[in-house]
């Protein structure tokens, strides 16, 4: 499991990982909702060098829909610690590879530096960033190849990343504005300046966020993001996560709120949808999950996928693509 994963990772511990483990685990539940067609497009496991002496060989997960187009847009996809670019898969319950098959778009899947990425967070123990791995020129090794091998537009490069690949995602907008065309990312809140690692372009980013109101690792009202013992740093809140990147993208007007409809009775849960926007600049979402955890809603049953309980109010896959799918190309 991701969280489980995780707690392995920053080093607590048996006794301290199992106390941790079962603490988050306690009030939580895992909900899956039924499943749907399967992706019908090839699935290659590939191997890159990149620029990067810690680390010069990578792999990643590569879902290529029949009858791709030349001049697709590319989708990466970011796993949380303690995952691979396969089980992201999973998690998303196969949802990007589907949309892909019917909007003609690759996605990527790539694994990270023993199962974690170099992110923006001082206090991150997790090994890419004690290594200081070079992820962004593992990115751009992936982007040069499938350019070559597909015809991607380099100008329609996006990404979704999930915990750790959300805070990943969070890095390539401040650092990688001149790559990315849009991000989105799920349980994950912008570092505080005191805790960040990164130096931002100053350059706008459209961005969409889902986050749990309830998540037991990403403070949702921000704070330290905690793992049983281990501190990760302090981050912005949710609220105050999104309002960073409007005002970045120079958006001054009060958001939009509205309520997404209740699908499910016996559902607890909630979403509230925010929209922060203005003519001729990048929009920003938040979705906040209220009663949600650390997870990626989605409609398909996964093996595992998080901690906390997932709405059925809200397709995060579906969201986010329909999110990408309306921005303009990179300029």
């Amino acid at each position: 499991m991701e969280a489980l994963g995780i707690l392995r990772r920053v080093g607590l511990g048996a006794a301290a990982l199992a106390a941790a483990y079962g603490a988050l685990c306690g009030t939580y539940g895992v909900r899956a909702w039924a499943a749907g067609p399967r992706p019908e497009g090839s699935v290659t496991h590939a191997m890159i060098a990149v620029k990067d002496p810690k680390f010069p060989q990578r792999t990643y997960v590569a879902y290529v829909p029949r009858n791709l187009k030349p001049g697709a847009p590319l989708l990466f996809v970011f796993h949380g610690s303690g995952g691979d670019g396969e089980s992201m898969r999973d998690v998303t319950g196969y949802e990007f590879d589907m949309l892909a098959d019917k909007e003609g778009f690759l996605v990527l899947y790539p694994d990270g530096y023993e199962t974690t990425w170099n992110d923006c967070r001082k206090g991150s123990p997790q090994p890419a960033r004690r290594m200081n791995i070079d992820d962004e020129s593992f990115i751009d090794a992936m982007i040069a190849r499938e350019a070559a091998a597909h015809g991607i537009d380099t100008k329609r490069v996006f990404a979704a990343g999930w915990s750790n690949g959300g805070q990943l995602g969070y890095r390539l907008a401040m650092e990688r504005a001149n790559v990315f065309a849009g991000i989105a990312a799920i349980s994950a809140s912008v570092p505080l300046p005191a805790n960040l690692a990164c130096t931002p372009s100053g350059q706008p980013m459209p961005m969409l966020i889902i986050n749990g109101a309830a998540d037991p690792i990403n403070p949702f009202n921000g704070g330290n993001v905690m793992l049983g013992s281990a501190n990760l740093g302090p981050v912005y809140s949710s609220q105050e996560t999104a309002q960073y990147w409007a005002k970045l993208n120079g958006i001054t007007a009060s958001p939009e709120v509205k309520r997404l409809p209740h699908k499910h009775a016996a559902d607890p849960t909630s979403v509230d949808e925010t929209d922060w926007s203005a003519p001729g600049k990048p929009g920003v979402v938040l979705y906040a999950v209220h009663g949600g955890g650390h997870v990626v809603p989605t409609r398909m049953p996964k093996d595992w996928g998080g901690l906390g309980r997932e709405t059925g109010d809200l397709d995060a896959p579906v969201a986010i693509w329909e999110f990408f799918s309306k921005l303009p190309a990179r300029p």
